[in-house]
């Protein structure tokens, strides 16, 4: 399978990797310190069972791209995910929990 090279189209894959908790994929899209900011975050590991994602909003800033995405389960939350490419990768190099509601 190729590779997407669209950044719209790799946010949608890093968000169903997220709804199936594919942990391979996971870990090539989010920096080691992204990943530790949204251990750090109010959901801890303790992700819940999700049902589904929506993009509330994308936007530029500089070479980066900001995506706010609400994933969708007993307890909704939304991401807001900074992409940035390294090493020639789309990767999140920042990224925290901005909402946290139920469904």
């Amino acid at each position: 399978m190729s590779q997407p090279s669209n950044i719209d189209d790799i946010v949608h894959r890093h968000a169903r990797a997220v709804l199936a908790m594919d942990i391979g994929r996971l870990m090539k899209d989010l920096t080691p310190e992204a990943m530790g900011k949204l251990r750090a975050s109010a959901l801890g590991d303790a992700v819940p069972a999700l049902s589904g994602y929506e993009v509330l909003d994308h936007r530029r800033d500089g070479g980066d791209h900001l995506y706010d995405v609400k994933y969708i389960g007993p307890t909704s939350f939304t991401v807001r995910a900074r992409w940035s490419q390294t090493g020639g990768e789309w990767r999140v190099v920042d990224a925290e929990v901005i909402a946290a509601d139920p469904a």
